[in-house]
């Protein structure tokens, strides 16, 4: 029987042993015993916990069979239609709806014989292999790293023209043999969507917007793009003007469909004078759409469509793009080390860092942060008594338009040292996999996600 964990509890309980990561499972030692579960929600008169008495962790429970098993009917005897990033959109119990809650938040992640599932700190890992000579195909996902080491289950599943479903059985029933959920059949039914922004677990592809004012623009793309590369399952694609004005003739102006085919923009430009309201909602049109975005250092001085020293006020266009960026800066001071202090540690981007001292950096000032941003580091030169000059918020992130598009910035990474350094090229590579959602709550990329698609 599946054994399933709520927050600090568990919530079905097996016999023998499992072990799991910090915050998703219990500890290594702690023994289990096997209970059948009752849906008080749903009527059914067995012997279970109800969604009254633990919602979320009947939730969780749900989520470990996602973890644990999934089957569906291919065409080909092979993963390929079934590779990429999915997102639960629907579940039926027993005939009868699920609550979604963190359910719908989960994401699973399959890529060449592997799978990785994250909701919340929950995280699970394993290999999976499809019997194709079953009409429906079964597809068998055995965990290895998670709280049900050595588990299996099983289900059935079917394509369709968006997305797909597959139909389990609960406890120790055996394979569906249909997509029905009757009372009383203990059958789980779930539908999945691709997560929007992902098209398959193949490497990301990233769009480095890049040129302008004031940097060493021609060196610096190829440190990121060989730094990022040699870290994470991604591909980057540049575009770049050679042009040292303060408005860079950048190949996506005027263009609000540029990032198509791309899963995350990264913009390292420094276009402080394109400032065409127009234009730059064009700019952050993908954005809006749910594109994530990564800024890196002079990117936080771009398109200014105001006053940058002056707070700018939401929902006016000399806020556009600051409400996208999440905190306003308008200049900084003489470069000097930057003594660095994780204000967050245990965010997945910086969980298991290390602080360090830059070289001689830029420290951009904190005019105005945005509620919702999210600070992670903070940066101080000197004595660092003047909050948001000397003292100020260096790394952070936030969440953009309808849409909720995750963003991760930096305002570090003026010179070329830094941005060879192997500390912030870890952070930046980070920050990018939290926003395609593909960092595990430990740090660690998800599941094909790292360097050589691990």
């Amino acid at each position: 029987m599946l054994v399933g964990w709520g927050r600090g509890r568990n919530v079905m309980r097996g016999r023998g042993g499992a072990r799991g990561e910090s915050g998703g499972g219990p500890p290594q030692s702690k023994a289990l015993r096997v209970e059948p579960i009752n849906f008080d929600l749903l009527g059914r008169d067995r012997e279970w916990l109800s969604f009254d008495q633990v919602p979320s962790s009947m939730i969780r429970l749900l989520s470990l069979i996602l973890a644990s098993h999934v089957a569906f009917n291919l065409p080909a005897a092979d993963l390929q239609s079934f590779q990429g990033s999915w997102v639960i959109t629907e579940a039926e119990f027993d005939g009868a709806p699920v609550p979604g809650g963190e359910l719908l938040s989960a994401v699973l992640t399959i890529e060449d014989g592997r799978y990785g599932f994250l909701m919340g700190d929950l995280q699970a890992r394993g290999t999976v292999t499809l019997d194709a000579s079953r009409s429906p195909a079964v597809m068998v996902f055995e965990e290895t790293d998670g709280p049900n080491v050595g588990r299996q289950l099983r289900g059935v599943a079917e394509l369709a023209a968006e997305g797909w479903r597959a139909c389990y059985a609960m406890g120790e029933g055996g394979i569906p043999d249909g997509f029905k959920t009757e009372p009383g059949s203990g059958r789980l039914l779930l539908r999945y969507a691709r997560k929007p922004g992902t098209r398959t677990a193949g490497p990301l592809r990233v769009l480095l917007v890049t040129g302008g004012c004031c940097h060493d623009y021609a060196t610096q793309k190829e440190l990121l793009k060989a730094g990022l590369e040699s870290r994470a399952n991604v591909r980057v694609d540049i575009v770049y003007s050679p042009d040292t004005s303060t408005r860079p003739p950048l190949a996506i102006l005027g263009n609000p469909d540029y990032a198509q085919g791309y899963d995350v923009v990264l913009h390292d430009e420094c276009a402080a004078d394109v400032n065409d309201p127009e234009v730059v909602r064009g700019v952050l049109a993908p954005h809006r759409k749910g594109i994530p975005g990564v800024n890196l250092h002079c990117a936080m001085h771009s398109y200014r469509t105001g006053n940058p020293g002056q707070a700018a006020t939401p929902g006016t266009p000399h806020a556009l793009w600051f409400e996208y960026l999440g905190l306003q800066s308008s200049g900084h001071g003489p470069q000097k080390p930057i003594e660095l202090t994780f204000t967050d540690p245990v965010h997945p981007i910086t969980r298991g860092m290390t602080a360090w001292t830059t070289i001689n950096e830029e420290l951009y000032n904190n005019v105005k942060v945005w509620e919702s941003a999210q600070p992670l580091v903070q940066g101080r030169q000197g004595d660092g008594d003047r909050p948001g000059q000397n003292n100020a918020i260096v790394a952070w992130t936030h969440e953009y338009g309808p849409a909720k598009a995750r963003v991760f910035s930096t305002t570090l990474g003026h010179n070329n040292d830094t941005v060879a350094d192997a500390r912030y090229l870890d952070l930046v590579t980070r920050g990018l996999l939290w926003a395609c959602g593909r960092l595990q709550e430990d740090g660690r990329p998800a599941v094909g996600a790292g360097a050589g698609g691990q």
